[in-house]
């Protein structure tokens, strides 16, 4: 709970949609006011895809495809977070409820690994230990999320007409393979 890794701004927390749903209904926010508390990062043309987003898939939006992630405050911090803690911490990203552990599948099963060093998780080999049963339902909880986004992501990226990031957003909302 120091909130170092809420406060690099060069750790992108990008969010599913079902991340999108749940912070939506749990602030009461509608799309417009759940796009301000996003970015959109389009990649420049030479610019290689930085390792931790490989395996992100990018929406399509005015601007070009784009991974969808929460907003940093000019000084770095995520936008949802105050005094170190997290404002939306029941409904917080499963990048977050899931770190500093990261999920893959591998052969059929869960392979499972650390995203950080002790400079970013000061917390890392403190407290008591995550038991292997946590770790695959919580690995396989964010998994799933993550298949249904990129289902969603690549129906979003052949259909829609015009994209943009609002009404990316808007579509999110509206499907229920999101709901929670």
């Amino acid at each position: 709970m120091c909130g170092a890794c809420c406060r690099l701004d060069t750790l992108l927390v990008t969010v599913t949609g079902k991340d999108l749903n749940r912070i939506s209904q749990a602030l009461g926010l509608s799309a417009g006011e759940l796009l301000r508390a996003l970015d959109f990062y389009v990649l420049k043309e030479d610019e290689a895809v930085p390792m931790g987003l490989r395996d992100i898939p990018r929406v399509n939006t005015e601007r070009g495809a784009a991974y969808v992630a929460l907003r940093k405050t000019p000084n770095g911090d995520c936008v949802f977070l105050q005094d170190n803690l997290c404002l939306i911490h029941a409904a917080r990203p499963s990048a977050c409820r899931a770190f500093p552990f990261v999920f893959q599948e591998d052969k059929g099963g869960l392979a499972w690994g650390l995203s950080a060093v002790k400079e970013i998780c000061p917390g890392l080999g403190r407290g008591p230990q995550v038991s292997a049963s946590n770790l695959y339902e919580t690995g396989n909880e964010v998994l799933e999320e993550i298949s249904i986004s990129k289902e969603f992501i690549d129906e979003w990226n052949r259909n829609a007409q015009t994209p943009s990031a609002i009404s990316y957003v808007e579509a999110v909302l509206r499907d229920g393979r999101f709901s929670v």
